[in-house]
């Protein structure tokens, strides 16, 4: 029994839309994995970032404990200044002094040292802040770009059809030809050329 019109109609057009179904999808799928890759990467850049600010409080923890430890040691030496002037002031606690007093000085010098460290580890910090606030804002908005792109590409599949002229010539000749389908080859086979071509070209401009 011959296929009617109606039916080999609706064949087609099921066939059509399957057809750009999975390009669609194949097109999606593509796109996902490219946000998943560029997600991960700046992901992986944050996490360098974090690691170098962990390094930066180390070091000001070290700072710490060496002013610590300078100032205990201050303490000492000044103890031990106040006892060596008063027992006696011969040569020799002079020159004991000297020693003490040039250990003071550099001591000092250390300490300006290290707060002009400090002020380097709180920039560093304030940058190394900054940086990851700007890395997840360009996260965010490259995702959200990328959802909106998809979605136009998608609606433009939608409302224009692969090989639209030759769709309707093939509808048309089916219709008028009924029970002669060999008549319509030509065109069918132009149709399939078209369509494969498309899909080619989508692969080609990724869009």
């Amino acid at each position: 029994m011959p296929v009617s019109a109606e039916v080999m109609e609706e064949n087609l057009r099921q066939t059509i839309r399957e057809e750009m179904q999975r390009s669609l999808e194949e097109v999606l799928d593509k796109r996902r994995q490219e946000l998943q890759l560029q997600l991960e990467q700046m992901r992986a850049l944050v996490q360098a970032e974090a690691r170098a600010a962990a390094e930066a409080q180390v070091e000001e923890q070290v700072k710490k404990t060496l002013e610590a430890e300078k100032a205990a040691y201050m303490e000492n030496m000044t103890g031990a200044i106040a006892k060596e002037r008063m027992k006696t002031e011969d040569e020799k606690l002079m020159v004991q002094l000297y020693w003490l007093e040039l250990k003071a000085h550099q001591l000092e010098e250390k300490e300006r040292e290290l707060k002009k460290r400090d002020v380097l580890y709180k920039e560093h910090v304030a940058k190394l802040e900054s940086k990851c606030t700007e890395f997840y804002k360009v996260t965010a908005e490259s995702f959200q770009k990328g959802k909106e792109d998809t979605e136009k590409r998608f609606t433009r599949f939608n409302v224009r059809p692969v090989c639209g002229d030759l769709q309707s010539q093939i509808l048309k000749c089916y219709k008028e030809n009924t029970g002669k389908t060999l008549s319509c080859s030509g065109i069918a086979s132009a149709y399939m050329q078209c369509v494969t071509q498309a899909k080619k070209d989508k692969m080609v401009t990724g869009g």
